[in-house]
Parts: structure tokens; C-alpha cells; sequence
């Protein structure tokens, strides 16, 4: 018998509709800009992973660490992440990935470094670009060596990824003031 895979959606200021998928093993899937809740369980269904429902109680912990997050009251995320979609490589970068603090950044150079693999920069986004959780597993955070915003899912939503770092700097300028 299928898995039960649970779905809920909300709305937020900054990133739209916001839709996630958990299994009973963690945080699968969270997918920003939705046009609506039907277009995230026609996404999720393309995965064939599960027998999809919707349900507020098995996903209550995750919407409401996102919206805390989105509204600055949450800094660091404590949810667990269903891993079996990624390969060893792609968990090691996500892992480290998930480690790097609330307001800064790495390069892609610099998280192939830390994980022992120095000539592995394009793997690296390759791995980041392969990130189900992104927001959770804080992929805005790992940007070029030159300081570029190189893609945010893709090549496409550098505005994104630069909108959150912005958000991240406010929060901290904000504390800070």
C-alpha cells in the first residue's frame, strides 16, 4: 500500500502561495508562487511517491515554522527533512547547506570545500538546484564566488533569492538596531 503523503497550502506576503508536502518521514516538497491549490497536487501527483491527501494536522508544524520565519520571528528551522529522494552526494551538500547561519552566505566553492570535495563547485549547484525544501534548506545562501546570485530554482528567480537575502539582512539589521 502507498505511502500517505500530506499537502497543505498558504498564503504569504512575500513569496505568494506557498504549498508543501510531508511524508511520514519528513519535509518532502515545498513549492513557492502557486496559482492555486489544485496546481500543487497536480506537481505533487507527478511524483507518484504516495497516496495524496490534504491535511492541516500533519503539516501544521511546518506552515507554521515558514510563516514564522516569513514574519521574522524564526531564524533557524527544526524540521525534519525526508532524505530518500537524494543521493550521498546531494544530502552532504544539503546538509551543509542547511548549517549556514541566518543572514550569511557561501559560495559554491566554499560548501565544496567543507564537504572535502575543493574541485566540485558545479556539482555543488547542481545539488542545490535538485533541493525539494528550498527557504528550509536555506539554498539562497550559496551564491558565486564573485558574489553573483546565480539562479534560484534554475537560472530563472535570482530576484527571489535576492529578496531573501534581503529579508535575512533586515531581520538582522533590525535585532541589531
Amino acid at each position: 500500500m502507498a505511502s500517505p503523503i500530506y499537502l497543505n497550502v498558504m498564503q504569504t506576503n512575500l513569496l505568494g502561495l506557498i504549498g508543501v508536502a510531508v511524508s511520514p518521514r519528513g519535509f518532502l516538497r515545498l513549492r513557492m508562487f502557486l496559482k492555486n491549490k489544485q496546481a500543487f497536487l497536480s506537481l505533487n501527483e507527478e511524483y507518484r511517491e504516495g497516496l495524496y491527501q490534504y491535511s492541516e494536522p500533519e503539516t501544521r508544524m511546518y506552515l507554521e515554522q515558514i510563516s514564522s520565519y516569513l514574519n521574522q520571528e524564526l531564524q533557524v528551522f527544526n524540521l525534519p527533512i525526508d532524505w530518500n529522494s537524494y543521493t550521498e552526494f546531494q544530502r552532504e551538500v544539503l546538509e551543509y547547506t542547511l548549517a549556514i547561519p541566518f543572514g550569511e552566505t557561501r559560495s559554491y566553492g566554499q560548501v565544496a570545500a567543507a564537504i572535502d570535495r575543493p574541485r566540485a563547485s558545479r556539482a555543488v549547484g547542481q545539488a542545490e538546484k535538485r533541493n525539494e525544501v528550498p527557504l528550509v534548506i536555506p539554498c539562497h545562501r550559496v551564491i558565486g564566488s564573485d558574489g553573483s546570485l546565480t539562479g534560484y530554482g534554475g537560472k530563472e528567480n535570482t530576484d527571489t533569492k535576492a529578496d531573501l537575502l534581503d529579508f535575512e539582512q533586515m531581520v538582522l539589521n533590525r535585532g541589531a538596531g
